[in-house]
């Protein structure tokens, strides 16, 4: 590197989105979005339903907040980190409220899909062990409470 080279450097909040990110395709929802739902019309460009609805439920979960409306800005806000762990290119209008607003009315109008992509997730997500039963134990911890009991009832 030459000594007139400038080095530009960005800093950027990351927070918990990737964790998020990850969490969610670990549980595979936008895949089985996708296999489920039937695709957009063939004028859709950008993000398929399973994406916009990772990107849409780690705003959720990492915001506290399910306006679609604000999603867009944040998105901009936040686009280096979202390109850097989910590995795709989000364009500037991928993720408007009328886009996310669509998979969710997909998912609204589509129930049987929906009622598949519920039990592929509990499959996929839920885990069911046989405990033995031969032994049970209780714990009888006792408590103290501080008050006048009200025996006039």
């Amino acid at each position: 590197m030459a000594i007139n080279e400038q080095v530009k450097i960005y800093s950027e909040r990351i927070d918990d989105i990737p964790v998020i990110v990850e969490w969610l395709n670990k549980m595979e929802i936008g895949n089985w979005i996708d296999q489920k739902l039937t695709p957009p019309h063939g004028n859709h460009k950008g993000l398929s339903y399973g994406e916009l609805s990772v990107l849409l439920l780690t705003y959720i979960i990492t915001q506290s907040d399910h306006r679609l409306s604000a999603v867009e800005p944040w998105i901009e806000a936040n686009r280096k980190i979202l390109e850097l762990t989910t590995g795709w290119s989000i364009g500037k209008k991928d993720a408007t409220d009328d886009r996310l607003a669509r998979v969710v009315e997909e998912l609204g109008l589509q129930s049987e899909a929906r009622l598949e992509i519920e039990v592929k997730l509990g499959r996929h997500l839920i885990r069911a062990y046989e405990l033995p039963t031969e032994v049970a134990r209780t714990d009888t911890t006792s408590f103290s409470v501080n008050h006048q009991p009200d025996f006039s009832r």
